[in-house]
């Protein structure tokens, strides 16, 4: 009985190394934690409006998934790092018909998506900027130039205070 057992456990140490591989992710950088301030529920205000806003970390960790919500606007965005680029990069989709494609970057305290350029108009860009990051609170600002990023006029602030 115990040459059966020593068997069995010998046999069972390569399936659960196996195991433990298949669950190993490829997102555990330091880079790949840049976002995680973003993670959790939150309820926004703005001037003229209220919204929530749910961020996730899905596929291994590998994909941040944000739902977006306020009486006018609902929308999502998944946004997940480019090793290959070394930055990260964000689809937005919303009930406007808006869709953008950002590039990010973490830059000071602050994390910046931003429009890449539109080669017909460089000038023109939009960007999302992430600032006075807290535990329980943070500062989201719309923004656009019409310099090449020389100068940035706000949009759109929203403040982030995290749902209990």
């Amino acid at each position: 009985m115990q040459k059966y057992l020593l068997l069995f456990i010998f046999l069972m140490i390569p399936l659960s190394q196996t195991q433990a591989q298949q669950t190993q992710t490829y997102c555990d950088t330091a880079e790949h934690e840049f976002v995680d301030f973003w993670l959790g529920n939150w309820d926004l205000t703005w001037e003229g409006g209220t919204g929530t806003n749910s961020i996730t970390r899905t596929h291994g960790g590998c994909v941040i998934n944000e739902d977006f919500k306020s009486a006018n606007l609902i929308g999502m965005s998944s946004s997940i790092y480019d090793i290959n680029t070394k930055t990260w990069r964000q689809i937005w989709m919303d009930n406007q018909n808006g869709y953008l494609n950002l590039k990010g970057h973490k830059e000071g305290d602050d994390f910046i998506f931003q429009t890449t350029p539109n080669p017909e108009e460089p000038e023109i860009q939009l960007r999302m900027v992430f600032s006075n990051i807290k535990q329980d609170s943070l500062n989201w600002s719309w923004q656009r130039t019409d310099s090449g990023g020389a100068n940035w006029n706000d949009l759109w602030n929203i403040s982030y205070t995290r749902a209990e």
